[in-house]
């Protein structure tokens, strides 16, 4: 069984928040725009007809071209057409066919907050503004070009362009942190390859770039920009242009299941096997309580490594970061992990975290159990699953 608990230990409020409108119907398919549910990530295109799957106790919100967002509490399976909308052409209010009144479907317009401003659409008006400095895919509105950032990357004081047929590269140089223009006399068509040196001419890598022809009523909002972006494969725009929406409006949530499903069991000796995901960067700490009532720090292994986990990237336990084969008990009850996701580190602030895989004295736990209750200003969920062991 597994059971949820959001701990939330942050000062303010979320706001809810806004996108323009557009004219044009809703569009058949979404995008991700938080996931704690395996196999899903922010900027994955979901087609209409796909279907989609999301376990007990997970969730995923989807955004729709109209700036519509969905979001499915787990469990649910079945086709994705099932949540599509089709009244925008007689102004009724969205209709899922009953299915909201499981409390596993909120649907939520964000037309109607516009006081807070537009994430997405001040997103989007960065939307084309690219680091040469990372290979990728990415996408300008046709006859448009790219404004370049200064890379991240330390080394690249400047940047080496070159392009199919051309010989000399064109040399980009940043004055402090101001964006450079893209060279006006390096063409981009769409499915363009340009090839990126450094300082030195030395080869880094590439950038593939598509083109994106207007919208067809004339007036972009960054919902729709979303899913363009999205569906021609500029990941990193896509999730450059979600990630405010995503922060602002989704809490930090964290989904934990083993393999075997809620309602397993297991045989003492029997490995078992679980699953976590965040749907933002956060940091993560796991403890296990065995069937005698010891409480083992588990994830991470030890004070020297990283309690970071990666938005939508499912971590395993055991797998590369965790790597002590995880088993039932030699004796039936019940072993429970719980584990927390935060905000920002944690390490310093947790008791036993220097003892991984080894039980906790009682007052380690207590020191424990205090510092997580007296934490301010942070956010913090937890995600439990019990492992009953027969």
């Amino acid at each position: 069984m597994t059971h949820r608990s959001a701990v939330r230990l942050c000062a303010g409020t979320v706001l809810a928040t806004a996108v323009t409108l557009s004219p044009a119907a809703w569009a058949a398919e979404a995008v991700v725009v938080a996931s704690t549910a395996p196999g899903y990530a922010l900027g994955q295109i979901v087609a209409d007809g796909a279907s989609v799957t999301v376990p007990e106790g997970a969730g995923v919100m989807l955004l729709f071209a109209s700036g519509r967002t969905l979001r499915i509490k787990g469990p649910y399976a079945g086709p994705f057409d099932s949540l599509r909308d089709k009244s925008q052409d007689t102004g009724a209010r969205p209709s899922l066919g009953g299915l909201v009144s499981s409390e596993r479907f909120v649907q939520t317009d964000l037309g109607a907050a516009r006081t807070f401003g537009s994430p997405l659409n001040k997103a989007a008006e960065r939307a084309f503004a690219i680091d040469p400095g990372i290979a990728g895919t990415y996408c300008v509105p046709a006859g448009g070009k790219p404004v370049l950032t200064r890379p991240r990357d330390g080394a690249l004081t400047s940047v080496a362009l070159s392009g199919a047929g051309r010989e000399a590269p064109v040399t980009v140089t940043w004055t402090g942190d101001a964006p450079a223009l893209w060279p006006t006399d390096l063409s981009l068509a769409d499915g363009a390859e340009i090839r990126v040196g450094g300082p030195d001419g030395t080869p880094r890598h590439t950038l593939r770039f598509r083109t994106l022809d207007p919208p067809p009523n004339g007036t972009p909002n960054g919902a729709a920009l979303a899913l363009r972006l999205a569906g021609a494969g500029c990941a990193r725009q896509a999730a450059a242009l979600l990630t405010p929406l995503r922060d602002l409006v989704v809490p930090l949530d964290v989904y934990l299941a083993a393999d075997r499903g809620p309602q397993a069991s297991y045989r003492p000796g029997d490995p078992i096997r679980l699953v976590l995901q965040a749907n933002r960067d956060a940091h993560v700490y796991c403890y296990l309580r065995n069937t005698r009532g010891q409480l083992i720090p588990l994830f991470p292994a030890g004070s020297g490594t990283s309690a970071a986990v990666a938005a939508d990237t499912p971590l395993t336990m055991p797998g590369e970061r965790m790597t002590l084969p995880l088993q039932a008990g030699e004796t039936a009850g019940d072993m429970e992990v719980r584990c927390v996701a935060a905000d920002h580190d944690l390490g310093g602030d947790l008791p036993g975290r220097a003892d991984a895989f080894r039980p906790m004295t009682a007052d380690t736990v207590a020191q424990l159990d205090r510092a997580l209750n007296g934490m301010r200003d942070t956010e913090v969920v937890m995600a439990q699953v019990i492992l009953r062991v027969r």
